[in-house]
């Protein structure tokens, strides 16, 4: 199954929550609140990732969070929120699949997926609902196990 990737409310903005989720035939989606996100940049900075690569490395490994539970996804588009990035959130979510040691490969592409896409209306309309139960937020001990991860 291919799966199209879009956030609402960038990581690096620390004054609302974001929402990155998946949508095409079937959605989902996680939030990340900005508690979260200040405190994954106050543990995370400098430590181990410059700040200008940070926003994208956290992009990547919520993404995984977001596709891991879904194994019958093969091929996803992820809308071109970090120019120049590609490569760093590639690697990322390459090396996190190779950590759980899944056989199934995705093929990652990045492209523009626009106001039309059924991912853009779906974290667009959750994004400004504030909050919907179906989606779960994510903690800030469940993105950082995976930033400890071989």
């Amino acid at each position: 199954m291919k799966v199209e990737i879009d956030q609402s409310g960038r990581i690096e903005q620390l004054d609302t929550n974001t929402i990155i989720g998946y949508a095409n035939g079937h959605s989902d989606a996680v939030e990340i609140q900005v508690s979260t996100k200040r405190k994954l940049k106050q543990q995370l900075s400098s430590r181990l990732y410059p700040n200008r690569d940070l926003p994208a490395v956290i992009f990547a490994v919520c993404i995984f969070i977001l596709i891991f539970k879904n194994l019958k996804i093969t091929a996803i588009d992820i809308d071109e929120e970090y120019s120049g990035k590609e490569e760093i959130i590639t690697k990322t979510l390459d090396k996190l699949l190779k950590s759980t040691k899944h056989p199934t490969y995705i093929t990652i592409r990045f492209r523009r997926i626009g106001k039309n896409s059924p991912a853009h209306y779906l974290v667009w309309n959750l994004h400004r609902e504030k909050r919907n139960p179906k989606y779960r937020r994510l903690l800030l001990s469940e993105i950082l196990s995976w930033f400890w991860r071989k």
